[in-house]
C-alpha cells in the first residue's frame, strides 16, 4: 500500500489505570473519499509497563502483552472492505503500574494523506445506518 493510505502515526501514553474502552478501528464514514480503514499496525513502543497494558480481543480470545519491539497487525474490515469485522472489537487493558507506549499506524483502502486534506473529516451518520 503506498504510504498516502496512511493515516498520520499517533503516538499514546498510557499511565496506571488508564485504558482504552472495547472499541473497533473502522470508523470512516462509507462516503469517505479514502474509504475504510482497512488494516491496523499497533507498534508497542519504549519501556513495557511493569503490570497491565495488555490489547485484548474479546471475541477471539487473544491477549497480547505490551513488550517494546512487539507490532500486531490486523483487519479492521472483511474482505469486501465495507463490512466491519467484528471479531476485531479490541481494547487496551489498564495499566497496573508503569507505562505503556505504543503508536497506532491506520491504513485506508484508499489515498487518505491527500484526499483528508482536500475533503476534511466530515462524518455522516446516516452512512452507518442498517440499509
Amino acid at each position: 500500500m503506498p504510504l498516502d493510505h496512511a493515516e498520520f502515526t499517533q503516538l499514546l501514553r498510557y499511565a496506571p489505570a488508564q485504558h482504552y474502552a472495547p472499541h473497533h478501528d473502522q470508523n470512516a464514514p462509507r462516503a469517505s473519499a479514502w474509504g475504510a480503514r482497512v488494516l491496523t499496525l499497533l507498534m508497542y513502543v519504549g519501556a513495557e509497563p511493569l503490570e497491565g497494558g495488555e490489547t485484548r480481543f474479546p471475541l477471539l480470545n487473544i491477549t497480547v502483552a505490551p513488550a517494546r519491539g512487539r507490532v500486531l497487525l490486523w483487519p479492521s474490515v472483511l474482505d469486501d472492505l465495507l463490512t466491519i469485522d467484528e471479531r476485531t472489537l479490541h481494547e487496551s487493558l489498564p495499566v497496573v503500574s508503569g507505562t505503556k507506549y505504543a503508536a497506532n499506524f491506520w491504513i485506508h483502502n484508499h489515498a487518505f494523506r491527500s484526499r483528508m486534506g482536500i475533503c476534511g473529516d466530515v462524518a455522516y451518520l446516516e452512512n452507518w445506518e442498517a440499509d
